[in-house]
C-alpha cells in the first residue's frame, strides 16, 4: 500500500508528458528551455556589449542569468524561481525601449540581438512555472517546451531575414545646400551645439555601429538614423534654445540656438 502511494506521489509531481524520476531523462524539457532562454539573453547582451561604451549596466544585467544557470543545475526549483523573476523583471523593465527599437528592423546590428533578447525573455518566462513545478523532472522530454524552442528559433530566423531586407533597402539621404551638418561618432554629436535660423534643415550622419536618433521634443523632431547611414530633417522653430538628444542612449545630447 505504501509503495503504491509513493508511486502515485511521484507521478503527480512529474505531471503529464514528463518521465518518472526513476526513468532516464531524455529529450528537451522545461528546464532545458529555461537554460536555453538564459543563454539567449546572455548571447544578446554580449552582442550589445560589442557596440556600446557603457559596459557596466550590461554586465550587471548578465550576472543574474549566469547565477541562475548555476543554481538550476544544483537546485532546480530555486534556479527556476530565480531565473523566472529576472526574466519577468527584465522584460517589464525593457518593454518601453524594446517597443521602439523593434520597430526599426533597418538597424540590423541592433535589431537581431534585440529580437533574440526579447524572444529569450518570453520563452524563459513561459518555462518558469513548469520548470519549478516539475523540479528535477523538468529535464524530461515534453512536446510543448520543444515546440516553443522551435517556434522561437523560427521567429528569430524570420526576423533576421526582415532585418536584412530592411537594412539593404535603406539608403542614405544626401545633404543639400544650406543644411546644418551633424555627425554622430563615438556616441556623441559633433558639433554638440549650433545656431540656426527659424526654418532649419539638419543633415545627420551616423558613423557608429548602432542606431541613434536626433530628437527635439519641443519641435516634434524625431529623426532615426541607422548605423552607417545619413538622414535629413527640416523644421521650423521660434527663437530660443532647444535641447536635442538620442533617445536610445541617455547622455547623448546637444544644444540648438534658434535666432
Amino acid at each position: 500500500m505504501s509503495r503504491d502511494l509513493d508511486t502515485a506521489t511521484e507521478e503527480q509531481e512529474v505531471g503529464v508528458g514528463a518521465q518518472a524520476p526513476g526513468q532516464r531523462a531524455r529529450g528537451f524539457g522545461w528546464r532545458g528551455l529555461q537554460v536555453m532562454a538564459a543563454a539567449g539573453v546572455l548571447g544578446s547582451l554580449l552582442a550589445s556589449m560589442a557596440m556600446v561604451w557603457s559596459l557596466e549596466p550590461l554586465l550587471l544585467a548578465m550576472a543574474p542569468f549566469v547565477i541562475g544557470m548555476a543554481l538550476i543545475i544544483r537546485w532546480p526549483r530555486v534556479g527556476a524561481v530565480w531565473l523566472g523573476v529576472f526574466f519577468v523583471g527584465l522584460l517589464l523593465f525593457s518593454a518601453p525601449f524594446l517597443t521602439d527599437a523593434l520597430a526599426h528592423p533597418e538597424s540590423l546590428p541592433d535589431f537581431i540581438p534585440l529580437v533574440v533578447f526579447t524572444v529569450s525573455l518570453l520563452a524563459g518566462t513561459m518555462a518558469a512555472i513548469p520548470s519549478f513545478r516539475y523540479g528535477r523532472s523538468a529535464r524530461a522530454a515534453s512536446g510543448l517546451p520543444r515546440a516553443i524552442a522551435v517556434g522561437a528559433g523560427a521567429l528569430i530566423v524570420a526576423a533576421s531575414v526582415v532585418a536584412i531586407l530592411a537594412f539593404v533597402g535603406t539608403e542614405s539621404v544626401p545633404a543639400q545646400a544650406g543644411d546644418v551638418r551633424v555627425v554622430i561618432e563615438e556616441f556623441g554629436f559633433r558639433p554638440a551645439g549650433f545656431h540656426a535660423e527659424g526654418t532649419t534643415s539638419v543633415h545627420v550622419t551616423n558613423r557608429d555601429g548602432t542606431r541613434h536618433t536626433f530628437t527635439i521634443d519641443e519641435l516634434g523632431v524625431d529623426l532615426s538614423i541607422p548605423p552607417d547611414r545619413a538622414q535629413r530633417v527640416s523644421f521650423a522653430a521660434d527663437p530660443g534654445t532647444y535641447r536635442f538628444y538620442c533617445r536610445p542612449h541617455p547622455g547623448m545630447e546637444g544644444e540648438l540656438v534658434v535666432r
